[in-house]
């Protein structure tokens, strides 16, 4: 199951097979899929806005620069993903994220404050950062909204 802003990117995934939707992040997923989902990855935008000239020019060949995009140090979009995660993720639940640079440490205080638990950054072959993977590990408050519960 996948979400996307862009019509061409939902288009792509439904013609690859992928149960897609238009929307923003978790906004069009069913609410039944809160607190049991297994994995969350997100590839969101994560480069820093002045950061995008620096780009290769053949970079915006087939994507705009909305999929690069992550505000002002990169992490806008980023910290919105934790912040969501939580109310689907079971716990135990994994979440995988493409990131960059020094993203992960920036990050580590929020991932922490979340309740996610054994975060490991991944490099690729030349150690450059590319994502982080973390387990969830947190309350049930944490992301999730509170239900009263009626006592006889």
């Amino acid at each position: 199951m996948a979400s996307d802003v862009d019509d061409s990117a939902v288009a792509c995934a439904a013609s690859n097979g992928v149960e897609a939707y238009r929307g923003d992040l978790f906004s069009p997923f069913p609410s039944d899929l809160e607190g049991r989902t297994d994995v969350v990855v997100g590839v969101v935008p994560y480069v820093p806005t002045a950061e995008l000239p620096l780009l290769q020019r053949d970079t915006f060949a087939f994507e705009s620069a909305l999929a690069y995009d992550g505000g002002q140090d990169g992490t806008e979009i980023l910290r919105r993903v934790l912040t969501e995660t939580p109310r689907f993720l079971r716990r135990g639940g994994a979440l995988l994220l493409e990131l960059g640079g020094q993203q992960a440490a920036v990050l580590r205080d929020d991932l922490e404050r979340l309740g996610y638990l054994d975060v490991t950054v991944l490099a690729d072959e030349e150690g450059d950062v590319r994502g982080l993977e973390a387990t969830f590990g947190g309350s049930p408050s944490v992301g999730r909204p509170h239900r009263a519960h009626a006592h006889a």
